[in-house]
């Protein structure tokens, strides 16, 4: 028995994977169907299928989550209503997707689908004598339009709106671009070139009598090559009003009659209005043509009416889509705002830690500097003067010039790092600051100094300044043995220039702490200094503040 249960069960599974393949085959051959029944209906018929059919498969798309069948849903039901003549409708179903279509990422099927509502869209527009908003629908879609035949449609449909403002310069500019078009579209969409074409006649019989009937009747021929009704309907239609432009009226109610026998095939209202206006067009009774007018007359306000609440309803549409589109953005730019304070805060605090770590490493560094001079500079000079007093081998103006020497070292170190107070008058504090150095040895001569306008420099460069030229004539004093300093003093543009030049014993240049004090407080200013200097060949200084 337990073979037989083993068959029974692949049976079963086989069964069942077969049905699931047919029955997805099923409805992808019914979407092909009904596709081709909304756009090439062959009777009345065959718009009602579509549209049940279509209006069924959108709900199932619904519960399912499938965005793209809802929205081939849609289009097909807005495309069925169109040709039943239900613009309101239509437009209103377009006008349901387009919220959709925006949530969708930028791929090639969205560009797809977003100009086919926009066409559809136009051309609800233009039936609805709203030529405004069609012509801003066509442009929409000419911005993404990519395949020759989709720039062709486009431009068709612009001079269709031209045509019916009767601005038949515009109109044949935009048909002629669409003509050029047609060499560039597959001979498989002859239905698409039939179009063109078939515009492309009217508009020549429109503006010249005699001219365009070869293109109608080439049109017609594509059309009927592939047998689609509805196209087939609108040359017969075309071809009755050229022959009665024409005075053949025969001719004309010939066509006007076969344009009348498709339309009770689509069992199409619409087709049925514009076929029989048509005949009534032909007729010469002066009643009948009277009726015809007011008719037409009350047909367009109607339509006039309808697009207003039309219009209403889809800028209202328009405007919540923009209100969700600009709430996007204002949420878009309060999080980067957040979060370019939040950076800001950051740097700030960062920065200010940083600084006060800086502050404090130099406070540290100063303080160790300033331990080590009076260690090194005082406090041995004072232990040689107490072992002089200890073994009284000393004598007291010996006694007093080493104290006095203490003293002058002491207050030297007091002064290098002592806050600076500034009075009115910087060029006397420097000329005081050389003065200090200056001795029987050693002779500092200054150039320009009383040129620079230094009311103009700010305090920070003052100090800067004031505390370089102090550590040069510090080191100098120390160790260059230099008799002769020069400083000159120069004004160039907004930068103020001071050279430094001794001729004492030179050096190979190694930067002690003293001169890169120096050179990070100039930098600090945006400022430079450049040192220059070799064995017995002084010690030069160039200053940039």
């Amino acid at each position: 028995m337990k073979p037989i249960k083993i068959s029974f069960l692949f049976f079963y599974i086989v069964l069942f994977t077969i049905n699931i393949s047919v029955f997805a085959q099923s409805n992808l051959d019914s979407l092909q169907y009904y596709s081709s029944l909304a756009l090439r209906p062959q009777s009345g018929r065959d718009l009602n299928k579509a549209y049940n059919y279509f209006d069924t498969y959108y709900l199932k798309s619904l519960d399912s989550n499938d965005t793209h069948n809802a929205l081939t849903s849609l289009y097909y039901k807005a495309s069925v209503l169109y040709k039943n003549g239900e613009y309101f409708n239509s437009e209103e179903t377009i006008v349901s997707a387009l919220p959709i279509i925006e949530q969708l990422e930028n791929t090639t099927y969205k560009t797809s689908i977003q100009l086919s509502f926009y066409n559809l869209l136009g051309l609800n527009f233009k039936q609805q004598l709203n030529y405004t908003k069609a012509l801003e629908a066509y442009n929409n879609s000419l911005l993404i339009a990519k395949s020759p035949k989709d720039s062709a449609i486009i431009y068709n449909n612009k001079s269709l709106v031209f045509k019916n403002l009767e601005d038949y310069d515009n109109a044949i500019n935009e048909v002629k671009k669409a003509y050029e078009l047609i060499p560039r579209i597959p001979d498989s969409l002859a239905l698409d070139k039939a179009l063109v074409i078939d515009n492309y006649g009217v508009l020549k019989f429109k503006t010249n009598k005699t001219n365009g009937l070869p293109l109608l009747f080439e049109a017609l021929k594509l059309r009927k090559a592939v047998n689609d009704t509805s196209t087939i309907y609108t040359s017969y239609s075309h071809l009755s009003e050229f022959y009665r432009l024409n005075d053949s009226i025969e001719k004309s109610r010939d066509f006007a009659k076969k344009a009348l026998g498709i339309a009770d095939i689509l069992k199409s209202p619409s087709y049925r209005n514009n076929a029989l206006g048509l005949l009534t067009n032909l007729s010469e009774d002066n009643y009948v043509k009277a009726y015809k007018h007011i008719n037409d007359s009350l047909s367009n306000a109607e339509k006039m009416a309808v697009n207003k609440f039309a219009l209403a309803k889809y800028d209202l549409t328009k405007i919540k889509e923009d209100l969700l589109q600009s709430e996007r953005l204002k949420e878009r730019i309060l999080v980067i705002s957040l979060f370019s304070i939040l950076t800001f805060l950051f740097i700030y605090f960062f920065q200010k830690f940083k600084h006060k770590k800086e502050k404090l490493l130099q406070v540290y560094n100063t303080e160790t500097r300033i331990s080590k001079k009076v260690h090194d500079e005082v406090a041995n000079d004072v232990y040689q003067v107490m072992a002089k007093v200890q073994t009284n081998n000393y004598s007291n103006n010996e006694v007093l010039d080493d104290l006095e020497n203490i003293y002058r070292r002491t207050r030297d170190i007091s002064k290098e790092n002592a806050i600076i107070v500034f009075n009115d008058d910087f060029e006397d504090q420097l000329q005081s600051l050389f003065y200090n150095y200056i001795n029987n040895e050693v002779n500092i001569i200054t150039k320009n100094i009383s040129k620079v306008t230094w009311q103009n420099i700010s305090k920070n460069r003052k100090v800067v300044l004031y505390r370089i030229l102090q550590e040069l004539l510090t080191n100098m004093r120390k160790h260059s043995k230099a008799t002769i300093v020069v400083l000159n003093f120069q004004l160039n543009k907004k930068n103020l220039i001071v050279n430094y030049k001794d001729n004492g014993l030179g050096c190979e240049l190694k930067k002690g702490t003293g001169l890169l004090n120096a050179e990070n407080r100039i930098t600090a200013l945006g400022g430079s200094i450049t040192f220059e200097s070799g064995l017995n060949k002084g010690f030069q200084v160039e200053i940039v503040i």
